[in-house]
């Protein structure tokens, strides 16, 4: 096919898949979710999911197989492509946005609401947030917009942040590979989300992951930072600082925005002391041994560190939790020994009851990181062992700076899987899958150009177009908590909210409340702000739940001797019944509420009943 047939078919699929995107959208808007969905991607219409795979599919296409140079054509329809497939990526990532959602993330996202209200009522001061970054975002873009919070708080996460990593990882790879399908690639492996593990990191509202999120652009900056060289060569071979040596734009935004990190989560934003620790000491050891190597003459991080850490020991150690963690992170290494274990059997064990294995969950979860990871690894190989063609090149100088971060960041992993700290290593795993996605784009574009040096073109493009047309939705289909992988949807319906709110608001003063897992805590933390609820409320039965042995005897009036409240949602019924199958509180038990004497239904809508246990009945 000529070339310009070539682009007149290209023109041709991004009009369609421009159009499918939109079809995509109207249908999604057009499909509210009207009770609580067990599964997001099945409940979204099948055409929804047909149109926006007919858009990713045609822009991956185009964005990898069109980029000859003619009169700037190939790259307009190249980024054409790219903003195709990224559209329609963030369309898969904001689709509770899209279906009209009430809020999405049922568990540590409604208290990060409850505090978000708090700061927008003045009730609660951000200096007394650990980390109030997202918060205050969200309670600016609703004042601003006049979205209602829980809106304003999706969109922040759902949106802002996750176009920050789509925007920035592939300008990283710019600055390590300048080829044009080098940038191309690196738009694709970020539109895989790596860093999002669904089991501690997410798209929902959780600061720690919005930090991964948001770190890109801080990795931005500090590449373009330190390649801009620092000295330049007087008289007689003396070196000297260059007249604009001392601050420049770039350094002031890298500031702000290193200070900023530690305001949206400060683990993260030790990380990025870490990280940064590790470069600067590279630049240290080259200008020592080896003076007339590119590195030597990159702007030094030294103060950009040093800033970055003072801001976190000015912040964090404030907050008893931070010191607690630490402690107690420190004392699990030396006492208690490692826990990740036992959390993997534990799990595992879950799973088999369910009708899974660890073995399908790690491909469903973890194989484009793996993917990312084996090419990451090879490009390290080459570049310790030498056999990168351009050594001495800015490009490959960035690529030592990775390379030096990530062993701090590996050190802290492990010193995580030796300790009891459950599973917050994966949280170090989806810090380290942002460098790491970084590098297996560079990889994956010089692996590409070597073998089109050696064998056709088009073999090589079809073969990239069908990696990634492999794993774009592996990776998507892992965005949401879903069936898929074994976890309900986080979706929290408006009937279940309102549900817990006049429950709250209509109690018997004194009368203690429990829920099938655990107390209502986040609900409680939604009505009366989390902080308060933490501290001041003491609301009876935050945390408690029934217990499985009682839930599934029925015996709900001997678990007490005074009377309690127990909530019952449409949420935990079908995570119990259809998504669990029964395996710890069964269909039996919630049929029992309707029969057992002293059991009685108080309040309910559709999403959502009150039952008050009656300890006199027992």
């Amino acid at each position: 096919m000529s070339v310009r047939n070539q682009h007149s078919v290209s023109k041709v699929g991004l009009t369609v898949g421009f159009l499918a995107l939109l079809g995509a959208v109207l249908l999604a808007r057009q499909a509210p979710a009207t009770e609580y969905e067990l599964s997001l991607y099945r409940s979204t219409p099948v055409a929804v999911w047909g149109c926006l795979a007919l858009a990713a599919a045609t822009g991956v296409g185009v964005a990898l197989t069109v980029d000859r140079a003619d009169r700037g054509g190939p790259n307009r329809l190249r980024d054409a492509g790219l903003v195709l497939a990224g559209a329609a990526t963030l369309a898969v990532v904001a689709m509770p946005l899209l279906r009209g959602y009430f809020f999405v993330g049922a568990g540590d996202s409604l208290s990060h609401l409850g505090w978000a209200r708090e700061l927008a009522s003045g009730s609660l001061a951000p200096v007394n947030l650990l980390y109030p970054g997202v918060h205050t975002t969200a309670v600016f873009i609703g004042a601003v917009t006049g979205l209602p919070l829980r809106i304003a708080l999706m969109l922040v996460v759902l949106g802002c942040y996750t176009l920050v990593f789509m925007l920035f990882v592939p300008l990283c790879v710019r600055l390590l590979d300048d080829s044009r399908l080098a940038l191309a690639i690196g738009v694709l492996a970020a539109l895989l989300l790596a860093p999002v593990n669904g089991i501690s990191v997410h798209i929902t509202a959780h600061p720690a992951s919005q930090a991964i999120l948001f770190f890109p652009f801080l990795l931005y900056l500090v590449l373009r930072y330190s390649t801009r060289p620092w000295r330049t060569r007087g008289v007689g071979g003396a070196s000297r600082p260059a007249a604009d040596d001392r601050v420049t734009a770039v350094g002031i935004l890298l500031a702000l925005a290193s200070s900023a990190i530690v305001l949206v989560h400060p683990q993260q934003a030790l990380n990025v002391v870490l990280f940064f620790g590790a470069i600067a000491t590279v630049q240290a050891l080259y200008r020592r041994r080896s003076a007339d190597h590119p590195i030597a003459t990159h702007r030094p991080l030294y103060a950009q560190t040093a800033l970055v850490a003072v801001a976190f020991l000015l912040w964090a150690p404030r907050f008893p939790r931070v010191r607690g963690a630490i402690i107690s992170t420190v004392t699990s290494v030396i006492l208690e020994g490692p826990s990740a274990g036992t959390v993997v059997a534990d799990k595992s064990v879950s799973l088999v009851a369910v009708g899974g294995s660890l073995l399908v969950v790690f491909v469903k979860l973890f194989l484009p990181a793996l993917v990312l990871s084996i090419v990451a690894g090879g490009l390290l190989f080459a570049l310790f062992t030498g056999r990168l063609s351009d050594e001495r090149s800015d490009g490959t100088s960035l690529l030592t700076y990775l390379a030096a971060a990530l062993v701090p960041l590996f050190a802290v992993f492990l010193l995580l899987v030796a300790s009891s700290a459950g599973d917050m290593y994966f949280r170090y795993q989806g810090f380290i899958m942002v460098p790491v996605t970084i590098l297996g784009a560079v990889g994956l574009a010089r692996a590409a150009h070597a073998l089109e040096g050696k064998r056709a073109r088009t073999g090589v493009r079809v073969g990239l177009v069908v990696l990634f047309l492999l794993l774009l939705p592996i990776g998507a289909a892992a965005f949401h908590s879903s069936p898929h992988v074994y976890k309900p949807n986080q979706h929290v319906p408006e009937s279940q909210a309102d549900g817990y709110a006049a429950a709250f608001e209509h109690r018997e003063p004194g009368t203690e409340f429990r829920g099938i897992r655990g107390g209502p805590r986040r609900y409680v933390d939604l009505a009366y702000g989390t902080e308060r609820a933490r501290t001041t409320l003491e609301f009876p039965g935050y945390r408690e739940g029934v217990g499985e042995a009682v839930f599934t005897r029925a015996n709900y009036t001997e678990l007490r001797d005074e009377d309690y409240y127990l909530s019952v949602t449409d949420a935990e019924y079908e995570s119990e019944t259809r998504l669990y199958d029964g395996f710890r509180y069964g269909e039996a038990g919630f049929r029992a509420l309707e029969t057992t004497p002293g059991v009685n239904r108080v309040r309910a809508n559709d999403g959502f009943s009150l039952y008050r246990i009656d300890a006199a009945d027992r």
